[in-house]
């Protein structure tokens, strides 16, 4: 009935095209990265072998970082991969749903528009001055801001393309007589909702007028709740504030220079490259591979294939740095397999989405990345931190599932397989075996930073699925685009998250914080217990990476003047976010292996109980045995630690 208002309004044409367009962005988008490990890769060749480094590569790679996240950034919206809190929006009927999509993009729209139009006046400032970046190659910087125009431009024009879409679908649902049964309750009432939205919105701008630090919590609970994209929450939230504390001729033009500033990050440019390399590894049947050897290594132990499926994780995890993407690329193959074998399905799944957290510590990891870039903590110290932690968290899942299969009997035991299939097999996975191993030995040794590592893993998987037939040349455009889905997602929550920061720090909310700690007679262990049990219920609504943007600007000082070790905490923080994500109701990793399973999402949660027990182990074991995160970078040679 849509494609039919469309159609007789001329619309579809248009949005096809703004679609067509966004794709095409996303695309470029990708290449652009691919050509950021290119010459990152060329700059350590140069570097080690030659003995001439190079004096642009760096400078180039930051600028195609900002025009990567904003270009990609509409792509991202079309595509879903921009989160959302949907534990109340997830669970309304369309008559009351809809109209909450349609504000939320009413304010991604607006955001958008925004940022569109202070990108402009900052790009046409930098063009009408000859502005150049302070860098050797001194870049014009109107064609590095130019990215963030064209990219805020494009991501309005989604926005409103699906604001549109999403008005002609509430014309319809208005037609059609919902079940009385389905649409009762509170949440399913429209004219209770809506008005009660815009009042709580209100109330909200009122108290951040009257008291910014009061409101811009209340606010922010508000439109999260509502179903707002996390990127959109904190940006709107982070633009109000400099529109109320410092009015629109100085608060206002803030926002497209912090979007400047905040992916203008060498450090960041290493999450958007593990994740291609992930991309590339996970469409070239890597997955598969991996399950099948560590089958044919150990899928006959008792209860072998959750070992297995566990193994797969854990070396996946030091590939792509995403636990979402771990337990896909695992959870495709494993879940049907260990199904068929008659394992509980509560524990197969329970394995997968509790192995696929492991994607987050076990180096590389997306949740470092962002913690270094927000900490200034060192980003190889906190990744050869994640190692040790990363194996005694495989090991404790392993042993829970061989346990639990030989106390209940519940799976079909596998005969051992000969040496010569287990070798054969090895072999047939050695050049994605390769992958981890290089970004693990390349850092550990000093030869590459992280990012530069991560560059050498995009160009090495690349040129290994080309060259062994796993890709096709004409799949490539479909598969850049893809793997921007995600960075985006992270890049433009980095992006509202410093915008939010900006007024976290106008207000001295960190200063004031490890003050009241100061003035507390509180042990450090209850005030360590405190932080993790507002990290845990934090899980239970956010995503990893907008936890720690939120947070970490307050609660690492915090930390710190508290006498810990910040790349101890970095570790520890990132082993309890793990226990977010299977944490409902929106552990991501939950929702991925009901997708994948097509499962009750009962049984999902009932499964990952006893894994988030094993985290909590985890997490004493870090505290009682600090050196188990600290041994292994202090052999780096790394000072404080």
């Amino acid at each position: 009935m849509t494609d039919n208002i469309q159609k007789q309004s001329g619309w579809a044409k248009v949005g096809n095209a703004i679609d067509s367009i966004t794709d095409s962005a996303g695309a470029i988008a990708g290449f652009a990265m691919l050509f950021v490990a290119v010459i990152i890769t060329y700059e350590v060749i140069m570097r080690h072998f030659f003995k001439a480094p190079t004096i642009w590569t760096y400078d180039i790679s930051g600028y195609i970082l900002v025009w990567f996240g904003f270009l990609s950034s509409a792509y991202g919206l079309k595509q879903g991969g921009h989160i959302h809190v949907d534990i109340l929006v997830g669970k309304m009927r369309p008559r009351t749903k809809i109209p909450l999509e349609i504000i939320a993009y009413v304010l991604c729209s607006l955001y958008a528009l925004i940022m569109f139009v202070y990108s402009w006046q900052m790009a046409m400032d930098a063009f009408h001055h000859n502005e150049t970046a302070p860098t050797i190659l001194q870049a014009p910087m109107c064609l590095v801001e130019l990215g963030i125009v064209i990219g805020t431009f494009l991501l309005s024009l989604q926005a409103l393309r699906m604001l549109i879409v999403k008005i002609s679908e509430w014309i319809q649902s208005t037609r059609i007589k919902e079940d009385s049964k389905d649409s009762s309750g509170i949440i399913n009432n429209p004219w209770l909702i809506l008005p009660c939205y815009l009042i709580l919105s209100a109330l909200g701008i009122w108290c951040y007028v009257v008291s910014p630090g009061i409101g811009l919590v209340f606010i922010m609970i508000i439109l999260l709740f509502a179903g707002v994209p996390v990127f959109t929450s904190l940006g709107i939230v982070g633009t109000l504030g400099l529109f109320i504390l410092l009015g629109s001729q100085s608060g206002l033009p803030q926002t497209a220079a912090i979007g400047l500033k905040s992916l203008d990050n060498f450090i960041l440019l290493a999450v958007p490259l593990y994740i291609l390399v992930g991309q590339i590894l996970m469409e070239s049947g890597i997955g598969k591979e991996l399950f099948d050897i560590c089958v044919k290594w150990f899928g006959h132990l008792p209860g072998g294939m959750t070992v297995a499926a566990i193994g797969a994780c854990a070396i996946f995890a030091a590939i792509s740095g995403s636990s979402v993407a771990t337990a896909a690329t695992v959870g495709m193959v494993a879940i049907p397999e260990m199904l068929k074998r008659s394992y509980d399905p509560k524990l197969v799944y329970g394995t997968i989405a509790s192995g696929g957290t492991l994607g987050i510590l076990i180096p590389p990891s997306a949740a470092m990345i962002i913690y270094s870039s927000i900490t200034d903590e060192s980003t190889g110290a906190l990744f050869m931190g994640g190692v040790i932690p990363g194996i005694i968290m495989a090991i404790l899942f392993a042993l829970f599932a061989v346990i639990f299969c030989v106390y209940t009997g519940r799976y079909e035991k596998i005969e051992p397989f000969s040496w010569k299939e287990r070798f054969v097999v090895f072999k047939d996975s050695f050049w994605g075996l390769m992958t981890p191993v290089i970004i693990i030995v390349t850092i550990y040794t000093g030869v590459c930073t992280p990012t530069e590592a991560a560059a050498l893993a995009v160009v090495y998987a690349l040129a290994v699925s080309l060259f062994r037939g796993k890709i096709k040349p004409k799949e490539l455009k479909r598969m850049m685009a893809k793997s921007t889905r995600t960075s985006t997602m992270i890049l433009m929550i980095v992006v509202g998250a410093l915008q939010l920061g900006m007024i976290t720090t106008f207000l001295q909310v960190p200063q004031r914080a490890v003050a009241l700690v100061g003035a507390l007679d509180f042990p450090v262990w209850v005030i360590m217990g405190l932080l993790c049990l507002i990290f845990v219920i934090l899980g239970m609504f956010l995503e990893v990476v907008s936890i720690l943007l939120i947070t970490m600007p307050i609660v690492h000082p915090l930390i710190i003047h508290m006498g810990f070790n910040g790349v101890w905490f970095g570790v520890f923080i990132v082993l309890l976010m793990e226990m977010a994500l299977i944490t409902p109701p929106v552990g991501l990793n939950v929702y991925v292996i009901q997708g994948i399973a097509n499962a009750r999402m009962s049984e999902v949660i009932l499964g990952v109980l006893p894994f988030m027990a094993l985290l909590l182990v985890g997490l004493l074991l870090l505290w009682f045995f600090p050196q188990l995160v600290l041994w292994f970078p202090g052999t780096m040679g790394l000072g404080g630690l």
